[in-house]
């Protein structure tokens, strides 16, 4: 019984170590968490240097096992929106670069239009 238990206890762990990678960064920027949809993200904006022009990165906080590709895709954008709406103060933007990487993490580039 031990034995078995120890032994889920190894597979547990290694299943765990196995969903950990590094997190993105983004140079200039701080992390902001927010709460979409019940779930927890995490979400970079950085300046570009250009004025109006910035970097978005929204990663979630949480461990996604088998995620559903085009479903976290519209949950990053629906956080995503959410920033740029406010970062541009009602003003229109105009999304320049759009990745989704690792299948959950939102890497976008975009510019609030006058």
């Amino acid at each position: 019984m031990n034995a078995k238990l120890l032994g889920l206890a190894l597979t547990l762990a290694g299943l765990a170590l196995a969903g950990c990678e590094a997190k993105s960064s983004l140079d200039g920027s701080k992390v902001e968490m927010m709460t979409v949809e019940g779930r927890k993200f995490e979400v970079r904006l950085a300046s570009t240097g250009t004025p109006d022009d910035y970097r978005l990165m929204v990663v979630r906080a949480t461990l996604v096992i088998n995620p559903d590709v085009e479903a976290e895709r519209a949950r990053a954008q629906n956080v995503a929106r959410q920033v740029m709406d406010r970062t541009c103060k009602g003003r229109r933007y105009q999304v320049t670069e759009d990745n989704l990487v690792d299948n959950v993490n939102y890497h976008t580039r975009f510019r609030c239009l006058t």
